[in-house]
């Protein structure tokens, strides 16, 4: 009997055992990318020291706080630090009772625990004040300093007097008794005072600049100036305390015109004319105008 004969068995190709080579390679490679994790050092013993003084530090700073904020709360509700005393100082039309009543500083209230700055603001408040500062004086003293506003002229308006500053502002009713010896202006409704419109405000700015150009002699208290008059067709009018005639000056050039003013008033004492004299118009430039009453017969 024959055999058949089997095929020659192909020899295995030495090819199969190439994938195993190159994953290994591939790890190779990725073992060579990869950063290299460095071992951990145990920290040198100067590093030990300086976080070991840190911690104390931290430690000893929050307990000087604690006892700094201790100490606080117990002297700012001691009694032995209660206000004894308060002083005011800088006021004229304002009494030491309208400072103290808007300040609200009692008996019972801590020098320490004292809100100055809202003490300041409420004092501040009210309308004679422009400045003010509060400070503590221990053992048991505050003190409140105003600054007030320094009234320049007084407004006549509908029967009742304002004070108004240097820029016309008002600052306050006049309530005392005794009629301050200041200039007056006239012509202004509580509307003109309180909200100006724009032909008004105009006048206030030409009375603002009036003010300015004369004498501050005239201005003082007992000063030669009487009267201002804000008219809105004629303009400015004054009135002296030393001369009879109203002085109508117009809208502008005020330096100009109150010049013109004094010679025109020493040509009228050298004429003997200045006691008839009712008007004295400078409100134009090219002329003067001069109306003098009637001799008594």
């Amino acid at each position: 009997m024959f055999r058949r004969q089997d095929k020659k068995r192909r020899p295995r190709r030495e090819g199969l055992a190439k994938p195993a080579v190159k994953a290994s390679l591939a790890a190779q490679r990725v073992a060579k990318r990869a950063p290299a994790v460095k071992e951990a050092r145990p920290l040198p013993a100067a590093a030990k020291g300086l976080a070991r003084r840190a911690l104390w530090a931290g430690c000893l700073f929050v307990l000087v706080s604690a006892a700094l904020l201790g100490g606080w709360g117990l002297l700012s509700t001691s009694r032995a630090l209660a206000v004894q005393r308060a002083e005011v100082q800088g006021t004229d039309h304002l009494s030491r009772l309208d400072i103290l009543s808007a300040a609200e500083v009692g008996s019972d209230s801590n020098l320490l625990a004292l809100p100055v700055g809202k003490i300041a603001a409420r004092v501040a408040s009210l309308p004679w004040v422009q400045s003010v500062q509060v400070s503590r004086h221990l053992p048991d003293t505050v003190l409140i300093q105003v600054t007030e506003h320094r009234p320049m002229v007084l407004a006549l308006v509908e029967g009742q007097l304002f004070y108004l500053d240097h820029e016309l502002r008002p600052i306050s009713v006049h309530r005392r008794r005794a009629l301050p010896d200041l200039p007056v202006i006239t012509g202004l409704s509580r509307a003109d005072l309180a909200q100006p419109d724009d032909e008004l405000a105009g006048l206030l700015e030409a009375a603002r600049q009036l003010l300015a150009a004369l004498p501050p002699a005239d201005l003082a208290p007992g000063g030669r100036l009487a009267e201002v008059h804000l008219d809105r067709i004629w303009g400015l009018c004054l009135v002296f305390n030393d001369m009879a005639p109203v002085v109508r000056l117009g809208f502008k050039n005020f330096t100009r015109r109150l010049a013109r003013l004094e010679q025109v008033r020493g040509d009228l004492v050298r004429r003997g004319e200045l006691g008839r004299a009712s008007l004295i118009d400078l409100e134009s430039w090219r002329r003067v105008v001069v109306r003098l009453s009637r001799e008594k017969a």
